[in-house]
């Protein structure tokens, strides 16, 4: 008797305990439904093993953008955005293994990508999956096609990389041509996709102005130890300045050889190429002293601007896992268009209507304004003609001066408009 009594007393709390468990569900469920919340799925890719795990450390800034906008203008809407990383070691193979899986436990409205690796696995598919992909590093003219389902934040390379240079140009003492060298790789499409871009655009629109001129161009390994001989040629062929460095390994080594020929020929790259992450190692800015760097997004140099103001915010209250700087600032750009793409999207369709077609269109028919993009990002829309943004882009010129890393141009550059394909 004393065992079936507690076998029944047993039973009679695990009931209870049931009981209470449901009853929370359905509790939770109905403060849900008071709510009127709806909760869509992000996934977002990154590389936490692989050859870019320390950049995607700083990438995933985009998370604290989306639980910021969760507590702010998601709420307002009736949405909860939830956002997944998937580890994708930045391999193609890994991503097109993965996605069928992340489709099937995700089923999301739009996702995060990160790099070259799964735009390679997922470009051609992406609009059957009807799932748009947000991209934060800017755009390669090999991806400058109709229709698309990725976006980058950013026009390309070639856009940012060529309105620094006429700007360059323009700071010439010397009113003559700007004499340009390329030194980069063919071992990577996306470092020659630069180098084409560029000297057409030189060879089309510039030189016949009498702005700037080609000199002399040499490939490299994409991972240099010596390039003695490739700067003495540079040199003899009296460059002002040096493009197409597209990677830390190059530009250090090309900043080794100019120390050993006794010259400092300037660069132009993107911020996470030369002058700040290699200033880290160096534990100085100086050996960059009048380099430049172009980016499409707010500069890490300003700390008196609206997006730091947002910087802020997020640091504070929302995670944000690294300090200012331009790799955090690619996450937060990316996240940004992101939550603003959905905004625009359930505006036009309804928080509980939101579909990755409905998101599509938001992106390839609205104006994204610099105050909803917080200052990170310029004035931007798309249309279905490119992937990024085509019409009235804008940069900033950062650069060494006297030692500090610094803003060369205060306030936004526009791209010019007669960049065409290449």
């Amino acid at each position: 008797m004393a065992t079936i009594f507690f076998e029944e007393t047993a039973m009679a709390t695990i009931w209870r305990g049931l009981s209470r468990v449901v009853l929370a569900l359905a509790m939770a469920t109905a403060a849900g439904a008071a709510t009127g919340e709806v909760e869509y799925k992000v996934p977002a890719l990154a590389d936490f093993s692989g050859p870019f795990a320390d950049v995607s450390k700083h990438l995933v800034a985009r998370d604290a953008v989306i639980k910021w906008w969760n507590d702010n203008d998601g709420k307002k809407l009736g949405i909860k955005l939830t956002v997944k990383n998937y580890d994708t070691r930045y391999d193609g193979t890994v991503v097109a293994s993965m996605w069928p899986g992340i489709l099937a436990e995700m089923k999301p409205i739009i996702g995060l990508g990160l790099g070259g690796a799964d735009l390679s696995a997922l470009q051609q598919r992406l609009p059957n999956d009807k799932v748009p992909l947000i991209y934060a590093p800017p755009g390669y003219g090999f991806g400058w096609l109709p229709n698309q389902w990725v976006f980058n934040a950013r026009a390309t390379y070639v856009h940012e990389w060529v309105t620094a240079l006429a700007w360059y140009a323009g700071q010439n003492p010397q009113k003559r041509p700007l004499k340009v060298a390329f030194l980069s790789t063919q071992s990577s499409p996306a470092f020659v996709d630069i180098v084409k871009g560029m000297d057409k655009y030189i060879k089309t629109v510039l030189e016949p102005k009498g702005i700037a001129t080609v000199v002399v161009t040499e490939w490299i390994d994409m991972q240099p130890v010596d390039l003695s001989s490739q700067m003495k040629k540079i040199i003899d062929a009296k460059a002002d300045v040096i493009t197409g460095t597209a990677n830390t390994t190059m530009a250090a080594a090309a900043l080794r050889a100019m120390q050993l020929h006794g010259v400092n020929i300037p660069t132009i790259a993107a911020p996470w190429h030369t002058i700040w992450p290699l200033a880290q190692a160096m534990k100085s800015y100086a050996p960059w002293e009048g380099h430049m760097v172009v980016t499409g997004i707010a500069s890490s140099t300003e700390k008196e601007s609206k997006a730091w103001q947002f910087y802020q915010v997020l640091a504070k209250g929302y995670g944000l896992p690294a300090e200012w700087n331009p790799l955090n600032l690619l996450g937060i750009s990316q996240g940004l268009l992101a939550v603003r793409a959905v905004e625009h999207a359930a505006r036009k369709v309804g928080a509980d209507k939101l579909t990755g077609t409905a998101v599509y269109e938001a992106l390839t028919s609205s104006a994204f304004t610099e105050d909803e993009l917080m200052g990170i990002l310029p004035a931007m829309k798309y249309s279905k003609e490119a992937p990024f943004p085509l019409q009235n882009g804008k940069v900033r010129v950062e650069w060494v001066k006297n030692g500090k890393y610094q803003l060369a141009t205060p306030n936004w550059l526009t791209i010019p408009s007669d960049v065409t394909k290449w």
